[in-house]
């Protein structure tokens, strides 16, 4: 390994016509193999040819112990409404230092945090955040009041801290993060999370806050509705900021880029603005029904007073606060202000009070179980009233398509290798402003909504002039896909929405909690139903609502592995430092392995036990294959998960559940025709499996092991896609067979395409060929199917070509030769077994003692409880 010649260029994005000087930006950068030992040699070359610090650590490293991602931070000097390009170098001796850097100073009862120009005090038993903010003469800058959380019955609780911890420490840039709970006893009544940023040589901090209510929801049948007893509703949830009143003259509210600043002076003098809707034409869309069914909002954008008195309105506020004396005082900015409704700041000489859910909201703000909220925002206490223009939209940065490519990480990197980051999806959509466009629709916006794809091809059947309410939630992980976007063309674009989708995901999507069954805990929510509105289930795939007309049957139900997408949160991961990401991918992870191999106690083994038998005596004389694990999307996305999981971890753990799920579910000897592969609305999802067996197989030639599992996936690869070559076709030629015969099925077959690239990644000789002309076929066919249909720009085919889209500039480049060992002839074990009796006693044998193994009383009891009939209050 040589550290020495690294050059790599990094673009920097300004977006809203505001000059940036020395702001602090934070990326993560991919480096190839063995070309960097330690990321303490960086440093970044400005435009000006300037060498300057960073601060960086290692995200990833390759098996050989090498960097593969590293996370920098650095101060950038952009433009305004200009594109910027620093370059990440290796500096050797010449490698600059901080002109100043952070002192962290932990105590019993408080931390102390020196930025090198202002001093922070953490109080370490309530969340205020501050206890006191100083300049370094000792001046009082401002300090946390409180920290405060109104309940619907009127009580006032404080946030109590039962942890503290230093996440991230650095000359630079550090991060300290709390967390408790709101409410007397163990639990409280909701949980809460605040992480504060630092940077060395400013008096600025961004705090990050996350309300959570960890408690499960009950829903009753499967149904997942608003006003849940497991549901919290509070009235308020606010930070106050309190100002140094000799220091405050002058008070200043500037709502949105380019507006004249409102201002106030005097004693007495206030200003407050509040964003109540999206200020949409949508704005009353029933995207925002509360629990009792109706959309609340009388206020369509947002108002600003001054003394009490309305002095402006509008739509979008992204609005700059300010308090202060002789041009410094303190300023407040929240980035996602009108996106994010509803919210409001208040200003007057004494305090500034950020609303994170406002009490003047015209109903309860409701937290449902397992779910929690995010919000951001930025503090300065010693700036100019327009100093914090910036953080309205703090500047974008991703490492340069070159970079990336030159990594060699990304087998489905978009576009080809010769540069080009065109792609299937250019074809079909003008880029990633279509998405943005599509937000207007069904106005997805609001604290819960914000982040959310529209799933506008649910809508087809819609009709009506009131919008169509349906929800993504991240099938077929687009947010992956948006970031490959952003990774193989530079646009920021992609990067922004990949992002907003991932903290929406973190927070939303995701069931948080331990108490419900085990199968739901920590798992993600389905898309909402098909082709019926979303109704009060928000994001939670089952409304009561969707049961008038409806198959009963076919109503209810809860998060599931065939819904668990992890790729994406794990490039959110290496390109933001994000931990939360991090953590939610192994969880993921976890969920879905747990959700598959069903609970283990000895109730639910007996349960599956019983299944089985059911089954048994049903069962006619046809040969039916009964694998351990599915051959479905299910499996193949919990393989994923668990590879993901391994990355972050290198916990070897994950890799052997990965083998684990691969051998229960296929094998290289399979009957094919008890497999019933040819019925596309049953199997159609073998494929997704397939995708993650070749996942599986780079891991470990990654590190070098061609272990027996090696040998077992690639050969049980190669089987599948032997059938595939001979007896695949593109699904809508029989549309008869289909229920739905729409576009998806034609975006269902590019990974048709993407399986048998793979597959002639891991052979050689006449298979190769045949295996890449059949995934160029699939490719060409989706392609012009594709085109055939106006609906094809809808958000599920779309995502479906930003997952497998990038596999025909791939499968028109010259593979290299495949360098692996072959696999032995045997040593495989039997393939699959038929379903029957022997079969159906062997699953139940050991499933029990798998069950007897892991469960305890306490699981048990857990288990029965979870499942008793439940009574709505």
């Amino acid at each position: 390994m040589n550290d020495s010649g690294i050059d790599k260029a990094i673009i920097i994005s300004e977006s809203i016509g505001v000059p940036r000087l020395a702001e602090p930006v934070r990326v993560g950068v991919p480096f190839a193999r063995g070309e960097l030992r330690e990321p303490a040699s960086l440093a970044v070359c400005s435009p000006a040819g300037m060498l300057e610090p960073v601060q960086a650590a290692a995200l990833s490293r390759w098996h050989d112990g090498s960097v593969k991602w590293a996370l920098v931070d650095f101060a950038a000097t952009v433009p305004a409404g200009t594109e910027t390009v620093y370059r990440l170098v290796t500096a050797g001796q010449r490698r600059p230092e901080f002109p100043t850097a952070i002192a962290i100073t932990p105590g019993s009862g408080t931390w102390v945090v020196n930025t090198g120009v202002a001093e922070f005090t953490i109080d370490t038993e309530t969340c205020r955040p501050f206890a006191a903010v100083r300049g370094l003469d000792g001046t009082l800058l401002g300090s946390s009041g409180d920290c405060l959380l109104t309940t619907a019955e009127g009580d006032v609780l404080k946030p109590m801290i039962d942890t503290i911890t230093l996440e991230a420490a650095g000359p630079f840039h550090a991060l300290v993060s709390l967390a408790g709970r709101f409410g007397a006893g163990e639990g409280g009544l909701l949980r809460f999370a605040c992480r504060l940023h630092f940077h060395a040589g400013s008096s600025r901090t961004v705090v990050e806050l996350t309300l959570h209510n960890p408690r499960p929801a009950l829903h009753p049948g499967g149904l997942w509705d608003l006003g849940d007893p497991g549901s919290v509703l509070f009235r308020e949830l606010a930070l106050t900021v309190r100002l140094p009143m000799e220091r405050v003259s002058a008070l200043c509210c500037s709502p949105a880029p380019g507006m004249e600043p409102l201002s106030g002076s005097g004693n007495e003098a206030s200003l407050a603005i509040y964003q109540e809707s999206s200020g949409g034409e949508r704005w009353r869309s029933p995207t925002h029904r509360t629990r009792n069914g109706m959309v609340p909002f009388a206020l369509n954008g947002y108002e600003v007073l001054a003394n009490g008195r309305q002095v402006a309105v509008g739509r979008r506020a992204t609005p700059v606060v300010w308090g202060g004396a002789a041009g410094v005082g303190v300023a407040a900015v929240l980035p996602c202000f009108w996106q994010e409704f509803p919210k409001a700041l208040e200003i007057n000489r004494h305090e500034l009070k950020v609303s994170f859910f406002p009490a003047r909201f015209p109903d309860l703000h409701e937290l449902q179980g397992g779910e929690q909220k995010t919000h951001s925002f930025h503090l300065d206490f010693a700036a100019a009233a327009d100093h914090l223009d910036w953080a309205r939209a703090p500047l974008a940065v991703v490492a340069a398509p070159a970079v990336v490519r030159q990594s060699r990480i990304f087998v489905d990197l978009p576009g080809g290798d010769a540069g080009s980051a065109e792609d299937l999806v250019d074809r079909f959509i003008g880029g990633p402003e279509e998405f943005i466009r599509k937000r207007e629709q069904g106005d997805e916006y609001g604290w819960r909504n914000f982040g959310e794809l529209y799933a506008d091809h649910e809508a087809v059947f819609h009709q009506g002039e009131e919008p169509f309410v349906s929800h993504y939630n991240n099938q077929y992980d687009c947010c992956a896909g948006m970031y490959r976007k952003a990774l193989a063309s530079g646009d920021l674009r992609w990067d922004r929405l990949a992002a907003e989708l991932a903290r929406h995901l973190l927070d939303i999507d995701i069931y948080h909690t331990t108490d419900d069954r085990e199968e739901y805990n920590n798992g993600l929510f389905w898309h909402t139903d098909h082709y019926v509105p979303a109704g009060l289930a928000t994001h939670r795939s089952f409304s009561r609502e969707q049961c008038q007309g409806k198959d009963p049957r076919f109503c209810g139900g809860g998060p599931g592995a065939e819904h668990c997408y992890t790729s994406g949160l794990l490039l959110h991961y290496y390109l933001t430092g994000d931990r939360v990401a991090a953590e939610a991918v192994v969880a993921l992870a976890e969920w879905c392995y747990r959700s598959l191999s069903g609970p283990q106690t000895v109730l639910a083994a007996l349960k599956r036990s019983s299944r089985h038998l059911n089954r048994l005596r049903t069962a006619g004389e046809n040969k039916v294959a009964f694998p351990r694990y599915p051959l479905s999307r299910g499996t193949g996305n919990a393989v994923n998960a668990c590879l993901d999981a391994f990355a972050l971890t290198g916990e070897e753990k994950f890799v052997a559940r990965a083998e684990e799920l691969i051998r229960g579910s296929l094998h290289p000897d399979d009957d094919l025709a008890a497999r019933e592969l040819h019925d596309p609305e049953s199997s159609w999802s073998y494929t997704v499996l397939l995708v993650a067996v070749a996942k599986y197989l780079d891991t470990l030639k990654e590190r070098g092991e061609f272990s027996n599992g090696f040998a077992y996936a690639r050969a049980s690869l190669l089987a599948y896609a032997a059938w595939m070559a001979e007896q695949e076709y593109p699904y809508l030629e029989k549309p008869e067979i289909l229920e739905y015969p729409n576009e998806t099925w034609a975006a269902q077959d590019l990974r048709k395409s993407v399986v048998l690239y793979h597959a002639a990644r891991y052979c050689d000789g006449d298979r190769r060929a045949v295996f890449l002309d059949r995934s160029r076929y699939f490719f060409q066919t989706a392609g012009e199917e594709l085109a055939r249909h106006q609906t094809s720009r809808y958000t599920r085919p779309v995502a479906l070509m930003l997952q497998n889209g990038w596999v025909g500039p791939r499968s028109a480049e010259q593979l290299a030769p495949c360098l692996v060992p072959a696999e032995a002839a045997d040593g495989f074990g039997k393939p699959t077994p038929y379903f029957c009796g022997k079969a159906v006693l062997v699953r139940i044998c050991h499933d029990l003692a798998r069950a007897i193994r892991e469960t305890s009383w306490r699981r048990e009891i857990a288990w029965l409880t979870s499942r008793l009939p439940v009574k709505q209050q």
